[in-house]
């Protein structure tokens, strides 16, 4: 069955257990944002000069979501973020961003990843209330190594829009959504090690949303590129980087006493996005490609030595089997044959 569409949320629903800050003093707003954020440069666009600030926030060592509505058209004009990323998603409204000849307009539907490397240009509309995430840049390389199995070259940079309503958009927002229901408080109090596996997941499905410059395992992009082939070709390509650095672990490691989830713990990557990305790759499970791979070294063990040579018990030990009935019965399923009728031939 397929999932509904996730909507964004009201702004009276977001952080809702959390204090509110107000502000209408534009000079005490751009204060305040500049603790939370970064050096920037605020100008309300109305005759009063005034804004009508809300702001609700929680943040945890690598994510922060926060609730940000000036009450007024402002122009924002931010230095290069250098040190974190943004997700701004308006809740309605809309908004605008500029960088060099890029020009993005954001609604409910499409939300803007400001960049990090070069100064940029925002404007929002009054009754424009933004839900935004914010992870520092090393926690979000950290991420990018453990989910592409990269090393990084010129560090990581990100595409600067992001379609709520796509698949990776949607995927985003559930874990987003998990997230924020932790830091509230409406779920009940949730264990460290937990959160930070909520933690994990946003990261990890925002790195997916977007194109990326991870040119080692998706090869070059450059912003403004086909903005939307890009990021339709990233979670593929990461994807398939991801099941092909599997298949080599296989290839070493598949006769060994060893478990899927050391598997991918040794990737650095989650068991359920590893489970996820075989999925999506070729619709079979690590735990079936496990079988297949010490199936297939048992054959080949079988065929190259010669009867009496070898058992089937010693062959099946070799290639990870503890059980000679389940292996007998596997064999036979996948080949068609009994593991002894290929050791006689």
């Amino acid at each position: 069955m397929l999932s509904p569409t996730l909507r964004l949320p009201r702004p009276d629903q977001v952080l809702d257990r959390r204090a509110t800050l107000a502000i209408v003093d534009a000079d005490e707003a751009q204060q305040t944002i500049e603790e939370l954020f970064c050096a920037h440069r605020l100008v309300p666009l109305d005759a009063g000069g005034h804004v009508d600030l809300k702001l609700r926030s929680a943040t945890t060592a690598n994510l922060g979501v926060h609730l940000l509505d000036y009450g007024a058209d402002v122009r924002i004009s931010p230095q290069a973020l250098e040190s974190f990323f943004l997700v701004q998603m308006p809740l309605q409204g809309r908004a605008t961003m500029e960088c060099g000849n890029e020009r993005i307009a954001s609604d409910a539907r499409l939300a803007t990843l400001p960049p990090i490397d070069r100064d940029f240009s925002m404007e929002w509309q009054a009754g424009t209330p933004q839900l935004i995430l914010y992870a520092p840049l090393s926690a979000m390389e950290d991420a990018a190594r453990g989910l592409f199995g990269a090393e990084l070259t010129g560090g990581l940079r990100l595409g600067h829009s992001l379609d709520l309503k796509s698949p990776a958009g949607q995927a985003l927002l559930r874990a987003a959504f998990e997230f924020h229901d932790a830091v509230n408080g409406t779920d009940p109090a949730v264990a460290p090690y937990a959160l930070k596996l909520l933690e994990e997941a946003v990261l990890q499905r925002w790195l997916l949303a977007v194109p990326s410059n991870v040119s080692l395992s998706l090869g070059q992009w450059e912003p403004g590129k086909d903005a939307a082939s890009a990021q339709a070709g990233t979670a593929n390509a990461a994807t398939a980087r991801l099941v092909r650095r599997f298949n080599e672990l296989l290839e070493r490691h598949a006769s060994e006493d060893v478990m899927v989830s050391e598997l991918a713990e040794a990737m650095g990557v989650p068991l359920r996005t590893l489970q996820a990305a075989v999925s999506a790759e070729t619709g079979s499970t690590p735990t079936a490609m496990l079988r297949t791979s010490r199936l297939l070294r048992a054959r080949q063990m079988l065929q190259d030595c010669e009867p009496g040579e070898q058992s089937v018990t010693a062959v099946a030990g070799a290639c990870g089997f503890g059980h000679l009935g389940r292996f007998s019965q596997a064999y036979q399923a996948m080949f068609g044959e009994a593991p002894s009728a290929t050791l006689r031939r």
